[in-house]
This record gives structure tokens, C-alpha cells and sequence, in this order.
């Protein structure tokens, strides 16, 4: 489909091995290489931490102060990790989370019983930023869950989004089920906050969205850097898929400006025409990579609907209306 190639051209940068193995993730090496040294203890071992030195990890620590459900007992101690150390604890995994601006990792391990559990509390910053890491790495094939704003499991594991936080917790041996229910449970009511998805996604049209589809890409949408940031979104019409992108400029002029590149950048690499059926300022647009595309502008936002179906004028209006 070459109306998306430059999606899929940047997504399998992010494609790698899951975390915990069992699972396909989407992994990216899009940006942000360079030396990368473990964060110290005191003592120079990188794998424990002193006492905490900063209100993140205070913060951190106290999602996982006793009591704990099942009367799980700390393993070790906690393990802290940044952006300079995170590539020692999942190897080949840690620059998507650099993309999305990871602030600080809590990894902990449990004992209750006969079962063993793993936390791991990545602090992401803001909501945003948490949902856009969470929805990199599921698909909408999942056995998703009510936990948080949304989570999912598979086997021996149990991923959700809350806040600013993307929690991921593993468990072995007996009871390990029930024990990872309960701990997403008990973290939930601590972590409090924000228990919805962005509201943007909210206001775009709701017929024919595909479940759990919703993105958020930092960094460089379709391949341009002026898209930055932006929410995607996929919809099914019969066998055919399109994916509405919506850029978020600081303005309306702003918004106005990106249009303008958008429109250059298919005038030299394919055709764009106008497409006043679409409201002012509206194009249509195609070339041999993104395919066709539809956009306009509303207020602040940039609506692209790539691939677009034969209601795509529709959708496009839609999501405008939406967005006012």
C-alpha cells in the first residue's frame, strides 16, 4: 500500500523484541544515539540506588510502600533508571522511550507465596507522553483490560496506562494471575490522576474507528518533522484502512503554515490541487509514497485523512467539526 509507506517505513524502526519476549512490539531506533552510561549509587553500583535523592523516585517509591496485595515482600533492593542508564535494562528498547521524553524507571521485584512479580513504573512525564508510549506497543489484536485508563495481559503479564505512568508487571509461579490483578489494583488507586485518554482523540468521529488504534507520534509524522506532534487514528471502511492524522501547531497560523508545506512537499513529489469541497484552504493531494491524501485546516489543528475512503470528504468535515 504505498499511500503509507512512509508510516510503515518509520514504524519498523520501532519494530524489536517485546520486553518480555512473548509479545511483537513496535520498538523504534528513530532517533537519539550516543553514549549512554548506567545511573550510579553512591556506592558505584548502578543496580541499587541509596536513599531516594529526588521527588521522583520519592514518588515513585511510595506507589509501592506496604502494604502490598498478597503481602508481597521486596526482593533486593528498588532499581532506578534514566535516560542515560535505561539502554542497560532493556537493551535495544530504550530509544522509543527517549522519543516519548522517559523521565525515570522503578524496577522492583516481589515475592508472595509461591509467586514472583516484577514491577516496572516508568515515569513518562506528562499523559501524553504516557499514552504515546503505551499505544506504541499494543495492538488492537490484544486482550485488553479496565485497568487504568486502559491496559492489557498476556500470558504472565498485565500492561496498563495511568497518568503519566505506563506500568508493566510480570509474574511467575502460582497465584501469579490473581497476584498481578491485585497489584494493578492497589498501583491504580495510588497513582490516581488522569484516567483518560487525551482528549483530542475524543473529539474525532467515532463510525468505522478501529478499537484501539489511537497513536500519538512526537516526532516526526509521516517522516516531517513540521507535523510534529500529532494524533493518528485509523478507520475501516470494507477492506480498506485510512488513517486520519491530526497535527497540533500553536496556532491557527501556525496550523495554516504546516498546510503550506504539506502542499509544496506534494507539489514536488507528486500533485496537489485545491479541494474547496473540504472548506477553505482545503487540497488533495497524491505521489508514489503517502498515496492520496485530504487536508485542511480547523483553528489549530492540520487534518490529513490518508488513503481516504469514498466518504473521505466526510470524515475529513467531520473531524473539523469536532475540533471547533
Amino acid at each position: 500500500m504505498t499511500f503509507w509507506f512512509r508510516w510503515f517505513r518509520w514504524s519498523r524502526r520501532f519494530r524489536r523484541s517485546r520486553w518480555f519476549g512473548s509479545c511483537s512490539v513496535l520498538l523504534s531506533a528513530v532517533l537519539l544515539a550516543g553514549t549512554v552510561q548506567a545511573q550510579s549509587s553512591e556506592s558505584g553500583n548502578s543496580a541499587s540506588h541509596p536513599q531516594p535523592a529526588d521527588a521522583a523516585q520519592k514518588r515513585l517509591l511510595q506507589l509501592l510502600s506496604q502494604p502490598l496485595p498478597g503481602h508481597a515482600d521486596a526482593q533486593d533492593s528498588s532499581s532506578f533508571y534514566n535516560p542515560d542508564s535505561l539502554y542497560q535494562y532493556i537493551d535495544g528498547g530504550a530509544d522509543i522511550y527517549l522519543l516519548y521524553d522517559f523521565q525515570i524507571l522503578l524496577h522492583q521485584d516481589f515475592k508472595s507465596g509461591a509467586a514472583e512479580l516484577t514491577t516496572d513504573i516508568y515515569d513518562m512525564g506528562n499523559p501524553e507522553d504516557a499514552f504515546g508510549m503505551y499505544a506504541s506497543e499494543r495492538a488492537p489484536s490484544y486482550k485488553f483490560i479496565p485497568s487504568g485508563v486502559e491496559g492489557y495481559r498476556g500470558k504472565g503479564t498485565l500492561v496498563f496506562l495511568q497518568d503519566r505512568y505506563y506500568v508493566k508487571l510480570t509474574g511467575s509461579g502460582a497465584t501469579s494471575d490473581a497476584l498481578l490483578d491485585q497489584f494493578a489494583r492497589a498501583l491504580s488507586a495510588r497513582i490516581g490522576g488522569t484516567r483518560t485518554f487525551p482528549p483530542l482523540l475524543q473529539k474525532l468521529p467515532q463510525e468505522h474507528r478501529v478499537r484501539h488504534s489511537e497513536q500519538y507520534m512526537r516526532k516526526d509524522p509521516l517522516g516531517h518533522a513540521f507535523l510534529s506532534p500529532a494524533y493518528v487514528v485509523t478507520y475501516a471502511s470494507g477492506q480498506k484502512e485510512s488513517k486520519l492524522l491530526v497535527s497540533v501547531a500553536n496556532d491557527p497560523a501556525g496550523a495554516k503554515a504546516r498546510l503550506e508545506k504539506l502542499a509544496k512537499h506534494f507539489r514536488e513529489t507528486g500533485e496537489s490541487a485545491p479541494a474547496p469541497e473540504l472548506g477553505a484552504g482545503g487540497i488533495r493531494a497524491k505521489n508514489s509514497f503517502e498515496g492520496q491524501v485530504l487536508a485542511r485546516t480547523e483553528g489549530r489543528y492540520l487534518i490529513i485523512l490518508l488513503n481516504p475512503p469514498v466518504n473521505g470528504v466526510e470524515i475529513v468535515k467531520s473531524a473539523a467539526l469536532g475540533l471547533r
